[in-house]
């Protein structure tokens, strides 16, 4: 027990340290990963499938759905034409 106690504490000092900004794009980018798993799933889609429809290899559309990627708006613009899904959603103030 003592060991899983430190191993919080030091994760939750780690978190603590950690910008806001770093913490939003890990988030948005694992949505977006799993926006792109469900898609597939919804539309009985392999992931070889959807990179042929995009002319990139089955290995791009793997690291896409790991979550960490950096994904382009041309990028997310092209997934989303593919999959008949948006993938973001920005709110416009005016």
């Amino acid at each position: 027990m003592k060991h899983a106690a430190e191993t919080e504490r030091m994760f939750l000092k780690v978190t603590d340290e950690t910008p806001d900004e770093v913490k939003m794009k890990v988030d948005w980018s694992l949505d977006i990963s799993t926006a792109i798993d469900n898609a597939l799933h919804k539309k009985r889609m392999t992931q070889k499938e959807l990179a042929a429809k995009l002319g990139t290899s089955p290995a791009s559309v793997h690291s896409w759905l790991g979550g960490t990627h950096n994904f382009t708006l041309s990028t997310l613009a092209r997934i989303s034409a593919v999959l008949g899904v948006p993938l973001i959603s920005v709110t416009r103030k005016r």
